[in-house]
């Protein structure tokens, strides 16, 4: 298993869809992941700590575990079947250990919550992850910043 943390939520240009990227803390590793609407502002939310004025149904299920002195000890991106990822969510309760079967962005939004570690299990990071070649987030920034500042008398010809 390799730890994993919330890179971002983004929204897939083609499908319109959202899609969460958790990054390897251990490589440059990306695992993007689309989600739903609902789990992609709940996650936003959290992340950016924005408070609703009344609970989502994720901080629902944290303030249900803690009433019931449990504790969420982690998350694992388990699985990847035909295109559909799979989550377990790791609970420690009366002195047992649980596993409970969640969707990745259900997992992920409880995770953020009650701040506890992400996984992703190997062999679904090498069917999934995408690679960033080094130095390559340092070449977009560089060329993000060249657009912003570029003007069209830059392009004229001096010869």
């Amino acid at each position: 298993m390799f730890e994993m943390e919330v890179h971002g939520v983004n929204l897939d240009m083609l499908t319109n869809q959202p899609v969460i990227i958790l990054k390897d803390l251990s490589s440059n590793r990306y695992l993007p992941i689309w989600i739903g609407q609902f789990e992609a502002t709940a996650i936003l939310m959290e992340v950016q700590g924005i408070r609703p004025s009344r609970p989502l149904t994720h901080d629902l299920l944290k303030t249900i575990i803690d009433s019931l002195k449990a504790q969420v000890n982690h998350i694992v991106i388990n699985d990847l079947r035909e295109g559909t990822f799979y989550a377990q969510i790791h609970i420690s309760a009366n002195s047992g250990q649980f596993q409970i079967d969640a969707r990745p962005s259900d997992a992920i939004a409880l995770a953020v919550r009650v701040n506890v570690p992400i996984f992703a299990d190997e062999n679904v990071l090498n069917q999934a992850a995408v690679v960033n070649e080094v130095g390559e987030e340092e070449e977009v920034e560089r060329f993000r910043e060249f657009l912003e500042n570029v003007k069209p008398e830059d392009f004229k010809d001096n010869s």
